[in-house]
Parts: structure tokens; C-alpha cells; sequence
């Protein structure tokens, strides 16, 4: 029997010493699936690593040591049927920059600091976002500028070449030099790449009719953001602002805390329940903190909005933008204009890091309401209206003036 016993042994430690990079790193993330995942999917999580486990097979029949990349597309795959669109697998790059961007770090390249699109039908990059205090907003440019040509190269015809063209122009490090069309005018700006602060944060202009725009990119940035929105009000109100609008669009969320926090500006007290398989947990805003169960976070300076106030959303708006917008709609009846969000607004996730560098977001939890009904997986526009790319181009916020109609419409009402 010792000899039976210590056979079996060898024969055990055998095929785990025969475990490839690639296997090791797909039995991570389904162990990662089967012990944390708290979600709406009724996918069976083990018939699905049964589904895969022949793909991997299959890319690694030649190489005994095959690595980690290999596993790459198998795994994205397998999260991908899962169909829960708060759950997905980050490449080792990809997640250092999630990371970085949730934590307020610096890129690992040097960057302007602008988000872009493509417009179909059009020449060159939209810019959808400006970081504050980055190269781009330094040179003065602005939301919905839109990039014509770099060193007087014009862009790749093709699309998906565009931003690629201009992130290895910044890469170089050296002085670019812009065309931007900015409504009708043309501009020329010069600017250098640098390593920046992938932190977002709010910022706010005040129109000369009395409408304050509050553009929230990103709720990514503990206990900056939620304040930071409070700041934002009170200057807002000491500027005279009479309305405001709150534009969410784009906005992929963040932590859970900012979006609690930045809605109190609104409505006051805040509160999520998280209910997952084998926990529970509640988390608010309430008396100027934050809160996690009985422990107190972090405190903020109140601040307090009582005026009309809309709010902006787009397909892209997601998971605590959801929040934040949920909160507005359903406690101070705010006017949400744009297309419906994203779907992800009644699940909470944890960032789960890999043994090789890369890293998992998992939906953990639901969210409940206070007496436990769920809340709706996205947020529904009072106003359905799709953002016109060519009028954005052109100098035309259509989305936006909808929004101030608006506002000047409910002041007239009694």
C-alpha cells in the first residue's frame, strides 16, 4: 500500500510539474469565477471551463511550455460568455493602466492627455475628453476640438489606424505640431508628450445665461472625486449659477464611494445595498461621510444643490456613473437626456490581480435599494437623443442644448 500510495504521488506531482504557463493562468481565473462571481449570469461556470479547456488545448498542442499569451484570447473568450459586462479580463499592460487610472497614477507613456474618436465620414480625431492639468489642456484644447492632421501628415484613411498614428507621433517624445478644427476656425497648436496623471476629475464652466456644466469623465480616484463634485457646487453656486447640467456621458464609472459621495451634493443622504452569495454589505453617503457598514471613511465639506438640474448620458455611461444618475433621476426627479446607459447600474465588482500581471474584474455583489428591490440594469432617458459626431464636430452640442431648454422651459412653469 506505501508503495501503491507514494506511486500515485509521483504521478500526481507529475502532471502538475507538466501544468503549462497558459494552464496555470486559465485555472486562475476559473477558480477566481467559481469562488467570487456574484452576478445575474445563469451560465454554468463549470460546464464553461469544460467548453474552453479544448481551445486552450488546441493553441498549446505544439509547446509543453506554453506561455500566458497564448491563454490570452481563450480566456477572453470564456469571460466574454459569460455575458456580464462588469466582468472582464485585463492583459497585463491593460490592467498596470486600469490600475493606475483607479488610483490616480501616472501613464506609462507619454500621452496629451485626450480621448478620441473617429468620426465616419470625416477626417482626422474627435477629441471627446481633455485631462485637466495634461499637455492638451495646457495648449488650450478643448471638448470636441477635432485633430486634423499631425506634423502636417494626414491621418490613415482607415479608422481603426488613426489613433495608433498619433499615439506613436506622441510616443517620440519630441514637439508635435496639431491642425485642429475647432467649429469653423482652424487653429495651430504645438505640444510635447510627458508622462501624465491618468486621474480624471471633475470640472465645471458657468455659461453667461446662469447654466453651470458639470462634466464628470470619471468616478476612478478615492476620496477625490465625490469631494471634488461638492467643491464644484459650492463654486457653482458662489458664481450665481441658477441651473446646472451634469454631463455623464462617456463616463465608464469608478469607486463606488465617489459616486455615493457626489450624489449626496444632490440629494442628500445616499445608500447601496451589496448583496453577493455569500455576504452582504451597505454603503452610503449620510451627515457630510462615507460610509462602509459601521465604519466612517472619509468626511467631506457639504455642499447642497436645490436648483433645476438635468443630466447627460450616453451608451457609454456606465456602472457608478449608473449610480450617480439613478440617484438624480429617482430622488430629485432630474431630467436625463441621451441614450440608455450602458446596463451595469445594478452590479457592484472587485479588481482581482493574476499571478502573471494581469487582472480580472469580477461582478461580486448586486445592488439593492434600501427595502431590497433591485435596481433597474440601466438607467432610461426622460429624452432619447443620440449625440450628432458631425454636429459635435462642427460646434453643435445638440445633447447639451437640449438640456438648457430644458432648464429655461421648468423655470417658466410655475
Amino acid at each position: 500500500m506505501l508503495i501503491r500510495a507514494w506511486f500515485v504521488l509521483v504521478l500526481v506531482l507529475s502532471s502538475l510539474s507538466l501544468a503549462s504557463p497558459a494552464q496555470d493562468l486559465f485555472n486562475e481565473v476559473n477558480s477566481v469565477l467559481e469562488q467570487r462571481y456574484g452576478g445575474f449570469s445563469q451560465v454554468n461556470l463549470l460546464s464553461l471551463e469544460q467548453k474552453f479547456q479544448p481551445d486552450l488545448d488546441k493553441v498549446c498542442a505544439q509547446d509543453s511550455a506554453c506561455p500566458t499569451s497564448k491563454a490570452v484570447p481563450v480566456i477572453q473568450n470564456l469571460v466574454g460568455e459569460l455575458g456580464d459586462r462588469h466582468t472582464r479580463y485585463f492583459t497585463p499592460a491593460d490592467f498596470a493602466d486600469f490600475q493606475a487610472r483607479l488610483r490616480g497614477g501616472s501613464s506609462s507613456r507619454p500621452q496629451i492627455g485626450v480621448q478620441l474618436q473617429a468620426v465616419p465620414g470625416l477626417d482626422g480625431l474627435l477629441i471627446n475628453e481633455v485631462t485637466q492639468g495634461s499637455p492638451a489642456d495646457r495648449a488650450g484644447l478643448q471638448r470636441w476640438d477635432r485633430i486634423i492632421s499631425v506634423d502636417g501628415q494626414s491621418f490613415p484613411p482607415s479608422e481603426e489606424e488613426r489613433v495608433q498614428f498619433l499615439r506613436d507621433k506622441v510616443a517620440s517624445g519630441l514637439v508635435v505640431h496639431l491642425q485642429i478644427q475647432r467649429g469653423s476656425t482652424l487653429l495651430e497648436v504645438s505640444l510635447q508628450g510627458q508622462q501624465i496623471s491618468l486621474l480624471q476629475m471633475p470640472y465645471l464652466k458657468v455659461r453667461p445665461d446662469g447654466v453651470a456644466i458639470l462634466r464628470i469623465p470619471s468616478f476612478a480616484g478615492y476620496a477625490r472625486v465625490g469631494p471634488r463634485i461638492h467643491d464644484l457646487v459650492r463654486e457653482a453656486q458662489a458664481k450665481g449659477a441658477k441651473a446646472m447640467v451634469v454631463d455623464l456621458r462617456g463616463d465608464g464609472g469608478g469607486l463606488l464611494s465617489e459616486c455615493l459621495v457626489g450624489a449626496g451634493a444632490f440629494v442628500g443622504d445616499t445608500f447601496r445595498r451589496l448583496k453577493g452569495p455569500e455576504y452582504q454589505s451597505e454603503e452610503g453617503y449620510r451627515n457630510g461621510a462615507y460610509y462602509s457598514g459601521s465604519f466612517r471613511s472619509y468626511r467631506v465639506k457639504p455642499a447642497s444643490w436645490t436648483g433645476p438640474v438635468t443630466l447627460l448620458v450616453d451608451a457609454k455611461t456606465a456602472s457608478c456613473a449608473e449610480y450617480f444618475a439613478f440617484d438624480l433621476q429617482e430622488r430629485r426627479q432630474a431630467i436625463v437626456i441621451g441614450q440608455p446607459t450602458a446596463g451595469v447600474g445594478n452590479t457592484a465588482t472587485q479588481v482581482v490581480p493574476l499571478s502573471d500581471g494581469s487582472g480580472i474584474q469580477i461582478t461580486t455583489a448586486q445592488a439593492q435599494h434600501q427595502d431590497g428591490t433591485p435596481y433597474p440594469d440601466h438607467v432610461t432617458p426622460n429624452i432619447l437623443m443620440t449625440d450628432d459626431l458631425k454636429a459635435l464636430a462642427l460646434g453643435h452640442d445638440l445633447l447639451l442644448e437640449r438640456a438648457v431648454e430644458t432648464l429655461f422651459a421648468a423655470a417658466q412653469k410655475p
